[in-house]
């Protein structure tokens, strides 16, 4: 663990050991997570993730470009099969 202090114009100096992974002029995300800690994450590192997790869903041939669509038409199956099921169960 690192202590360091906010100064009195509210920056954050930053030790040695992290400057490398922040440099001057990068974009970040500033969270707090349940326990109160503040993460702060590149925001390329967050776009990498989401490209990542997008590609494997890109070449995808049964799920529709239209997303909402494909949503909409799982629920409705789900609605019909749950009714089905109900009417079994009276």
């Amino acid at each position: 663990m690192v202590v360091t202090r906010i100064t009195p114009k509210h920056t954050l100096n930053i030790p040695d050991e992290f400057r490398k992974a922040l440099p001057v002029g990068q974009e970040v995300t500033i969270t707090l997570d349940k326990q109160g800690r503040m993460v702060v994450t590149p925001s390329e590192k967050i776009r990498a993730a989401l490209m990542e997790s997008f590609g494997m869903w890109a070449d995808r041939k049964d799920i529709p470009a239209d997303s909402v669509k494909h949503v909409r038409e799982v629920r409705k199956g789900y609605r019909i099969e749950k009714l089905e099921s109900d009417r079994e169960t009276d």
